[in-house]
C-alpha cells in the first residue's frame, strides 16, 4: 500500500489495525561516472516499497534528497544540510505520530543519512514522544554485506558499488546505455572521516570508494535486491514484535 494513493478514511481505516509506516530516503548524488545520481533515493524505495508490499504496511513517498555536502564537488548533487536533513526527519515523524503511528521506520540508502536521522530520532525521544523510530540502512545489512563480498570479493568497496549500481541497472536498464563500460583501478586507501567536498574530490577523483562498479549486472542486481529485501523484512519482523511502552 502506498500512502500517496489513499484517501485520508483509508489512512484511518489502516490505523484501527496497524501502527506501522515505512519511509524510503535516499540521497541526490554522485556515483561516479558509472552510476546515477539518484541511485540511493532508487535502491532505498524499490527495499521499501517491496517490503510493504510483502508484509501489508503502508509505505510514504520517498524523501529523495539527503546529506551529501561531501559530494557537492561532482554536479548534479543536491543537498541538504545535517542540521536541515535532522529538522525534515523531525517534522515527518511528527507528522506521523500525530495521525496514530506508533512504529515509523526509515528504509535508507545513503550512509550519510545515518547520524543525522539518528539525531532527529533523539531529539523525538528528549521531548518526550512515545514510540519506535528506527533506520534500516540496506546496505548495511550484515547478509547483503555477505552477498556482495560472495559476488565481487573485495571490489565492493564503499561508494558507487557494483550492489547499488546493480540494482538501478536491474530497475532502470535502459538508462545506461550511454554509460561507461571500461574497467578502471580500484584503490583501497585510508582515508580519514568526515572529509569537505575538496578533500573528496581529492581523494576520490571520479567519485568512487574502493569500488568497481563496471562489475554491475542486472542480474546481480536482482539477486541483491532481493536479498535486501529479505534481510530488510527481517529487522520489520523484529520491530513488529516488540512492545511499545
Amino acid at each position: 500500500m502506498l500512502l500517496e494513493n489513499l484517501s485520508y478514511v483509508e489512512v484511518k481505516s489502516y490505523l484501527a489495525e496497524k501502527d506501522t509506516i515505512l519511509i524510503p530516503i535516499g540521497s541526490v548524488e554522485q556515483h561516479s561516472p558509472y552510476g546515477l545520481i539518484g541511485t540511493d533515493f532508487i535502491t532505498a524505495e524499490a527495499v521499501a516499497k517491496e517490503s510493504g508490499k510483502r508484509l501489508d504496511l503502508l509505505v510514504a513517498p520517498t524523501l529523495p534528497y539527503g546529506m551529501s555536502q561531501h559530494h557537492m564537488g561532482f554536479s548534479g548533487t543536491i543537498t541538504l544540510s545535517s542540521e536541515t536533513f535532522t529538522k525534515v526527519i523531525k517534522e515527518i515523524t511528527n507528522s506521523l505520530l500525530e495521525h496514530g503511528f506508533k512504529r515509523i521506520i526509515y528504509i535508507n540508502g545513503h550512509g550519510g543519512n545515518i547520524n543525522p536521522t539518528k539525531v532527529a530520532f533523539d531529539q523525538l525521544k528528549y521531548e518526550g514522544k512515545k514510540g519506535i523510530f528506527t533506520i534500516i540502512s540496506w546496505f548495511l545489512l550484515k547478509d547483503v554485506l555477505n552477498l556482495a563480498k560472495e559476488i565481487f570479493e573485495d571490489k565492493e568497496g564503499y561508494h558507487a558499488t557494483p550492489s547499488e549500481v546493480s540494482i538501478t541497472k536491474y530497475l532502470r536498464q535502459e538508462v545506461f546505455k550511454n554509460k561507461p563500460t571500461a574497467k578502471k583501478s580500484v584503490e583501497n586507501k585510508e582515508f580519514y572521516w568526515p572529509v569537505s567536498k575538496e578533500e573528496f574530490k581529492e581523494l576520490f577523483p571520479d567519485g568512487r570508494i574502493a569500488s568497481a562498479p563496471w562489475l554491475a549486472t542486472e542480474k546481480y542486481g536482482k539477486l541483491i535486491l532481493e536479498e535486501a529485501t529479505r534481510a530488510t523484512i527481517t529487522e520489520i519482523r523484529k520491530i513488529l514484535k516488540m512492545s511499545l511502552v
